[in-house]
């Protein structure tokens, strides 16, 4: 299966417009994009990214199950019930 690859400014774009389902995802990631982010809620179930920077990211109710995540920065990160 190929996954969808999207960039961060794509992925917040669509946040934006009430989209919340990104399961499997090839996130293409630049340096501290995703930082003090609000992305409660965010289906990230069997995505890839890896070397992001999540500072101060609000990742609650987040479905990370299955997420390739290798080398993240979650500094203050708020991951409650994700």
């Amino acid at each position: 299966m190929k996954r969808e690859r999207i960039t961060v400014e794509e992925l917040l774009r669509r946040y934006a417009a009430l989209e919340r389902d990104f399961s499997g995802v090839d996130i293409r990631y630049r340096e501290e994009g995703l930082s003090r982010c609000n992305l409660c809620g965010i289906n990230l179930s069997n995505s890839r990214f890896n070397f992001a920077y999540l500072i101060e990211t609000d990742l609650s109710n987040a479905d990370l199950s299955g997420a390739r995540m290798a080398e993240m920065t979650l500094d203050r990160a708020n991951l409650s019930r994700a």
